[in-house]
């Protein structure tokens, strides 16, 4: 993942042991969670340096929870439409 670029720990100067901060433990577990979900490393690298550039997953929580919403809503008026499907087929026999 270092050498990908989806995290950047620095090293220690003395034993030259990798040192993570704060940042770098929130890039390796978004790292972690976008592999489960199939995502190869240079899409995670160019989002990762997003994050990076915007200081923080601030902006990326607001998009995934609009697109969570629109998500919802849509699944929501899709099984609607389903009930009403199977309720109008029924009536036709």
């Amino acid at each position: 993942w270092e050498h990908a670029g989806l995290v950047r720990p620095r090293r220690d100067p003395r034993t030259g042991y990798r040192v993570y901060d704060e940042a770098d433990v929130r890039d390796a577990r978004l790292a972690h969670q976008l592999r489960r979900g199939g995502y190869p490393l240079e899409r995670i690298a160019t989002l990762i340096a997003q994050v990076r550039a915007a200081g923080g997953l601030e902006l990326l929580e607001a998009a995934l929870g609009d697109w969570h919403g629109r998500l919802s809503a849509r699944g929501r008026a899709m099984l609607t439409g389903a009930a009403e499907l199977e309720a109008y087929l029924r009536e036709r026999g």
